[in-house]
Parts: structure tokens; sequence; C-alpha cells
């Protein structure tokens, strides 16, 4: 199954003019979220064997280290020693801040204010500066942004924009989680990602997060996307680009896969490594494919300073030693465990549920 479909994808990808040497070699990345040891032994022995590196990511706010808003001098000594203990100096790869609460439910509504929105690109924009301070070689950027609300025509039509922020970034993290089971949503991710690149303006990399899981089921994470429907959607960030002024083509530099041992009981944590590993071999089935189709293709990723910098942290023995889930602050918020969009169902295809709030 996982070869038929991938040489249909390959029959459908878009040529461009092979008229330069910059070949694509997107990768492909792992951020799922262990929480205790000895999970994904099989999924660590796969991605080991193939070069697949681990994203680190600040959870819990990032910088603001208690999601209160404001940050203090207490977060940013709290982030500081996140960083000491978690990132090697010089690290240049990417590396993800999860600053969701409290202004997620805002930049995710039909409407916002310009006022609203300058508070928030305020406080994510210090947020930035001092991650930039603490490690300026490294891609910092924030999980989900800018969201699928954000790129929409009627969210810019009011005249506001993130991309005053988005510039302040080194790196660019969206997601294309499927929360439309049923539905083939892999053109608008195709579209969504195509905005993000925009907004890149050819200068900051774009990373892209998957899930193997079905969002919009409410509290029910059991729903795993099949094989071809998985592809299909991942397919629509390879498939993105952006051309600008000069001609240049611009892509995503690779895909990262997030899920979280939170939502399966621990006698299901066995088969959920199994399933990982699968969808890490799909994964990284469809970007050497990809790489083969593009050889000879001028295609840039926008990735700075050294090649190692496409790289991310090497992936550990055990999962021990990479538990990230650990509140910088004795904060009882989980705030990138759920990503239902309840506040973006406009925007879904409509499926007949209900939605329901963040968990």
């Amino acid at each position: 199954m996982q070869n038929t479909f991938l040489t249909m994808l390959i029959a459908t990808f878009s040529v461009f003019a092979l008229d330069a040497n910059a070949d694509w070699n997107p990768q492909a990345y792992n951020a799922i979220k262990w929480t205790a040891p000895n999970q994904g032994r099989n999924t660590i022995a796969y991605t080991t064997s193939v070069g697949i590196t681990r994203v680190p990511i600040a959870y819990h706010g990032g910088v603001d280290t208690n999601a209160s808003g404001e940050i203090t001098e207490q977060n940013i000594s709290h982030f500081k020693q996140w960083v000491l203990e978690r990132l090697p100096s010089g690290y240049c790869g990417p590396v993800v801040l999860d600053y969701e609460q409290p202004w997620w439910q805002t930049l995710g509504s039909k409407t916002i204010t310009h006022e609203a929105l300058q508070e928030i690109i305020s406080v994510y924009g210090e947020s930035m500066q001092i991650a930039k301070n603490t490690l300026p070689d490294a891609q910092w950027g924030f999980w989900g942004l800018p969201l699928l609300r954000n790129t929409g025509e009627k969210w810019k039509a009011q005249g506001v924009s993130l991309d005053p922020l988005l510039k302040q970034c080194n790196g660019l993290y969206p997601d294309i989680y499927d929360s439309n089971r049923g539905k083939d949503t892999s053109a608008r991710a195709q579209r969504h990602i195509e905005s993000v690149l925009k907004s890149a303006a050819g200068q900051i990399p774009v990373y892209v997060f998957v899930s193997p899981r079905f969002t919009g089921e409410g509290k029910d994470h059991s729903y795993f996307i099949p094989d071809d429907v998985f592809l299909r959607h991942v397919n629509g960030a390879m498939k993105a680009a952006w051309t600008d002024a000069t001609g240049q083509v611009h892509k995503i530099q690779g895909i990262i896969l997030w899920d979280a041992y939170g939502y399966t009981p621990e006698a299901g944590w066995d088969e959920l490594d199994t399933k990982h590993a699968y969808y890490f071999q799909l994964m990284q089935a469809l970007v050497e494919a990809w790489a083969k189709s593009m050889v000879g293709v001028s295609v840039e990723t926008n990735v700075v300073h050294l090649p190692s910098c496409k790289y991310a942290l090497p992936e550990p023995k055990n999962s021990e030693t990479a538990i990230d889930d650990t509140p910088l602050q004795h904060s009882s918020q989980n705030n990138f465990q759920n990503r239902e969009r309840s506040n973006l169902e406009s925007e879904r295809i409509p499926t007949g549920r209900i939605p329901s709030g963040r968990e």
C-alpha cells in the first residue's frame, strides 16, 4: 500500500524548470511528547537508523513560563535554565516555543481589533527577542503560528496581519493537523503552507507540524489517520511552494511529527510506539521520494548558517532523557496537548459534530 500510494504521489508532483543546481532535501523530524522512561523504543531505533532528529519544544508558554500573558524576570530565569539544560551552546537547529495561553482564543477568533493584535504581537515579540538573545543562532519560532485562520482571506480583509511578528522569528512552525475525518483537506493544507511561505518571504525556514491522529473529535483521540489519507495530507505541505520576484522557488524545510503519550493508556504504549514508528516510515519514504524527484531543481528553504542547521537534536537512547512536558515553572497547564480548533470551526469542512472546548 505504501509504495503504491507513493508512486501515485510522485506521478502528480508539480515539475519546476530544471535550470539550477540547488536540490531540495526536505527532512522528517520527531517531536513525539514522551511522558515516562522507556517509551518509543521502536520509534527511537528507527528514527536513529535513518537520521531523523528531534525538535525541542519549550512547553507551557515558552519564555512566559507560567503562561500568564506577562513576562517577568522569574520567567526569564526559568526559561534560560531550560535552554542551558536542553540545548547545546551554538545550537542552530529548529526549536519551538509553545505559547498558546492566554492568547490563543483571541488569535483564533473570526475578528480581532488592531489593538488586541498589537498587544499579542508585543508580548510574543518580547518572548522572541529574549529567546534569540539567549541562543542567537537557534531557529526560534512559535508552534502553530500563523494559524489557519490567520492566513484566511476573511481574517486578512480586516486589515490585520501577523507578518510583523513572523518576521521577528528565526523559524516558522505552522501545523496542518487534520480535523475532518472522512474529508480530503490536503488542498487546504497546501494553500495554508503556501501562505506561510509567502509570509516568510524567502528569509525564514518553514517547518510543518503534522499529527498521526484526527483532531476535532472532542476528547476522543483514538482515531488514527489511515496511510493514504496521512500521506496525501502531508503531501499537501510538501507540494506547497512560493516563487519570489526573481523566480526563485521556496519550499518547506521539513515535516515534524507530533503526538502525545498522554492520549493513550499505559497498556497501549507498545502499540502506540509501533504506530509512531510506522508513521515515521511513511514520512521518511515521502521526503526521500520528493528529494529524488527534485534533483537539479532550484529550491530554497532559507536555512541559514551551516548545512548542519537543518538538523535538530540527536535522538536520545531512552525517552527518559527527553521528557519535555515538565513545566518550566510550577504550572498545571498543558497548553500544547489539545488541538481541537474549536474556535476555528467556521474554517472546517462541516462534519455534523459539535465541537468541544479545549482540555
